[in-house]
């Protein structure tokens, strides 16, 4: 048997009585809970000395505390509060229009305040119980719908002529510490306004942060044309674009929309979710930028299993009624790279019964960042020998060093393990962990520790393997004595099942989630970004 067979038989045997699964380094999401206006990328923020969680640095991981911001029935807060300040109103907004409830028509980057009736609202990202995906971003609508009561309500395209760009919402009072901006736009989905300056707490790394959340400038994103759409064809239900061409990261644009009413989701590779399910009225379109991480093969990197997929840039435009208007795409230049670590948990997974968390993450993040996940099925921290089923990510030249190959000054790499760690002894998992790490530092990169999501069976104490190590405990340990963030979703997925009261629908196995649950810990690890405000990552999410 190959050390690759394990992923749908032996792997869950494995998962089964082993008690732990395929481990996954990931980058980040939440679940079912809110998503707050979470602005793009400075280049000020990202300096890897300032990795050590002091005070302003990226990877302290300071956490604003003391006001509310969660989002309940589709209503957004513009401004996201810090230290005891209360979440503003702002408004009513329906996904990814930037109009809120009210019908007036709005100047270039500034959304109308309550009241009326809602006017050329999209909906951008499906809810999972309860909570908002932020997924999509805002962008520009180019035709005008009329909004019943309130008179008819557009959105132009942005003081910077938002190419794929959200405007940025100005409603809304600023709370403590939090500053709002004045309706910028930005490109691509990332919103310079309501910036949050004061919120300090203490981070998994340690230190106080200031907080600030800074624009994402895309650059100049490729302009869609009618005659590159031509090339996408009708397949499997939706639209299909193969456009072929080298392993890299791609700058893609497009409209969503046409004379036709439409509700379109977009993919990229292998069912990467990369952009949740928009509504287009009848002779609107919408414009979307962002960028797409290419590898060959295109799902798992080292897994005998998965499909190869096809060669080249690829894109899938689904749903009840997909609209692709027009497409643009090009070789980005430099881009940031957040690189996922991890296991069969993490990976993005054939589908459809199996998901994972990692390839429905790239959803919340706009065009300043691409999403390049090598999670592979059976992956631990280090193994030798390994054993039958399972490998070494640090070892295998298709996943931890085909990725420090590619790190350079900027990258983010998420640094999830413990379900494939079933017998490695403390001492060597923390080792190990430490030198990820530090090579990622080594790099001029940010390094963020995850710990795994739980299993089906989510009571009791979580990921103590067969030796007897707290694996998560373990991961918190070292991120407190390195200075590096955590996303914790082994204790945030634990509380997300306790409140929902079962694990019904979540899982496939006892480890591997089906969409459902991929959706729900994908957006869980958003949320972590944003309430721990991890830094420079939160400045790369989505404008919800």
């Amino acid at each position: 048997m190959t050390k690759h067979a394990e992923h749908n038989q032996d792997a869950r045997k494995e998962l089964l009585t082993g008690g732990n699964l395929a481990s996954t380094s990931l980058m980040v999401v939440l679940g079912g809970l809110l998503l707050l206006p979470g602005p793009g990328c400075s280049s000020s923020s990202n300096q890897p000395s300032n990795v050590g969680g002091q005070s302003g640095t990226p990877n302290g991981g300071a956490t604003p505390s003391g006001g509310t911001s969660s989002l309940q029935g589709g209503t957004t807060a513009t401004v996201s509060s810090a230290t005891g300040g209360v979440v503003p109103s702002g408004g009513t907004s329906n996904g990814n229009s930037s109009v809120a409830t009210g019908g007036v028509t709005p100047t270039a980057g500034q959304s109308t305040a309550s009241g009326g009736s809602t006017g050329g609202a999209l909906t951008g990202g499906t809810p999972v119980t309860g909570g908002i995906t932020g997924s999509g971003g805002t962008a520009v609508v180019t035709s005008t719908s009329s909004g019943g009561g309130g008179g008819s309500s557009s959105v132009s395209g942005g003081a910077s002529g938002g190419k794929g760009g959200s405007s940025s919402a100005s409603g809304g009072t600023s709370a403590a510490g939090g500053t709002s901006a004045a309706g910028g736009t930005a490109k691509g989905g990332s919103a310079t306004g309501g910036s949050a300056t004061g919120g300090s707490g203490s981070g998994a790394g340690g230190g106080a942060g200031s907080g600030s959340v800074a624009p994402v400038d895309c650059g100049d994103m490729p302009t869609p044309t009618t005659a590159t759409r031509a090339l996408c064809k009708a397949e499997g239900g939706g639209i299909a674009c193969h456009f072929g061409g080298d392993p890299g990261n791609y700058d893609v644009s497009f409209k969503l929309g046409g004379a036709a009413a439409g509700k379109t989701e977009v993919q990229a590779e292998t069912k990467r979710e990369m952009l949740a399910e928009v509504d287009t009225a009848a002779g609107q379109t919408v414009l979307y930028s962002m960028k797409v991480n290419v590898r060959q093969p295109q799902g798992q990197p080292d897994w005998s299993a998965a499909s190869p997929g096809t060669p080249g840039l690829d894109l899938s435009f689904i749903g009840p009624s997909p609209q692709l208007d027009s497409i643009a795409y090009a070789p980005s230049v430099n881009p940031v790279v957040m690189y996922i670590t991890g296991d069969s948990t993490v990976t993005d997974q054939d589908g459809p019964a199996i998901q994972a968390w990692g390839q429905r993450l790239p959803q919340y993040f706009g065009c300043g960042i691409s999403v390049a996940n090598y999670a592979s099925s059976g992956g631990l921290t280090e193994c030798n020998p390994c054993g039958t089923n399972y490998f070494s990510f640090y070892d295998d030249p298709k996943l931890w060093p085909a990725i420090k190959a590619l790190l350079k000054a900027n990258d983010i790499v998420l640094i999830e393990f413990g379900h494939n760690d079933k017998q490695t002894q403390q001492t060597p998992f923390e080792t190990y962990l430490k030198k990820y790490v530090d090579e990622t530092r080594a790099a001029g990169a940010f390094a963020v520790l995850v710990t795994p999501i739980v299993r089906s069976s989510y009571t009791g104490t979580p990921h103590i393997n067969s030796v007897g190590v707290n694996l998560p405990e373990s991961i918190r340990a070292v991120a407190a004595a390195n200075n590096v963030p955590v996303i914790d979703l082994t204790a945030r997925t634990q509380a997300y099942l306790i409140q929902r009261g079962n694990a019904t629908g979540f899982y496939n196995d006892s480890a591997h989630t089906t969409l459902a649950g991929a959706q729900a810990y994908a957006e869980l690890a958003a949320d972590e970004i944003r309430t721990k405000n991890i830094l420079p990552l939160r400045n790369y999410l989505r404008q919800p």
